[in-house]
């Protein structure tokens, strides 16, 4: 009997356990060194966690975190709108990045990413609570509006008062403190690429891609961006591979239902790919990065995007993850 699957599957497992033990070490520190108002070093502690671990979504969050205590609002709302690309099925970044549009006076966006989170977690008692401040805050702003132009409407002043009373007594916007990731166990008999890829090793690149399947490559890219920004769900989910697997473990069916979600929900959405370049990863794979430009009606924002792809009858995306 060949058991070499078994214990390759145990190694796996224990690899994976020993990852997470590492990974969950370095948020703990950091955690620690916040706690004694070392923000730098727990910042510096981080970078250096997601340098081997890039993916890891405790040490993102963590990271947004300390960046909001740091006063660094434009880089935390950027960790936290990248871990809501990677790893949707989290409503914490959601709410945190609505609190900091608050703080910022953007209630719109507060208001996108409260209802994102409750789509995700319909029972999150915090962004629910969230969301009711930030409805008393646009009624307050409408009602304002309101009265500047009817200065004498009496029933928009007593509104106006009844909501800034209602606001005096409602709490800021609450920030979620922490997120813990338990990814799901590996199988007994799976070989290690069946797991959950939560802290995914970097691809080594090989040779030079030659320019026809750059060519190609970068086509099959572009196709997948306007089926996105036209809102073509099926030929957007069309573009990846059978073989491909959402980061954070979340299953293919949950990953589709999300994207198809989050592409239908806004009006407007455009994609944009900016200076991609091709590499080879060896068995037939590229790898493409780029700049992507991500515009909606409610929410931009500009990240470095990877992809690999395989030809199959066509170029499929495999992986896709963001830097």
């Amino acid at each position: 009997m060949n058991r070499t699957i078994p214990r390759l599957a145990v190694a796996a497992a224990l690899l994976l356990a020993a990852q997470n033990v590492l990974a969950a070490s370095a948020v703990e520190e950091a955690q620690t060194l916040v706690n004694q108002g070392h923000l730098d070093a727990a910042l510096s502690k981080l970078d250096k966690q997601l340098k081997t671990a890039p993916q890891d979504a405790e040490a993102r969050f963590m990271r947004g975190l300390v960046l909001t205590r740091l006063n660094r609002t434009e880089e935390a709302i950027k960790a936290f709108a990248d871990i809501t690309r990677d790893y949707p099925q989290l409503p914490e970044p959601y709410n945190n990045l609505a609190v900091l549009y608050a703080q910022q006076g953007d209630y719109e966006k507060a208001r996108d990413a409260l209802e994102a989170a409750l789509a995700t977690h319909p029972s999150y008692a915090t962004a629910h609570e969230n969301l009711g401040d930030i409805y008393a805050a646009l009624a307050g702003a409408a009602y304002n509006r309101a009265l500047m132009l009817d200065q004498g409407n009496q029933t928009v002043r007593n509104k106006l008062s009844f909501v800034n009373k209602l606001s005096e007594n409602a709490n800021t916007p609450r920030a979620t403190p922490s997120v813990a990731v338990t990814p799901a166990p590996p199988p007994v008999a799976a070989i290690a690429p069946e797991a959950p890829a939560i802290s995914p090793a970097p691809s080594v690149a090989s040779d030079e891609v030659d320019p026809g399947t750059t060519a190609d490559v970068r086509e099959a890219v572009n196709n997948w961006a306007k089926a996105w920004s036209s809102k073509d769900s099926d030929a957007y989910l069309a573009a990846y591979s059978s073989e491909f697997r959402p980061e954070g473990g979340i299953s293919r069916a949950t990953w589709e239902a999300q994207r198809r979600d989050r592409i239908a929900r806004p009006k407007r959405i455009r994609v944009g790919v900016v200076n991609p370049r091709a590499s080879g990863l060896g068995d037939g794979r590229v790898r493409l990065i780029f700049k992507q430009e991500y515009e909606s009606d409610s929410f931009s924002d500009t990240v470095t995007k990877v992809l690999e792809l395989r030809n199959e009858g066509g170029w499929k995306i495999l992986r896709e993850y963001t830097r």
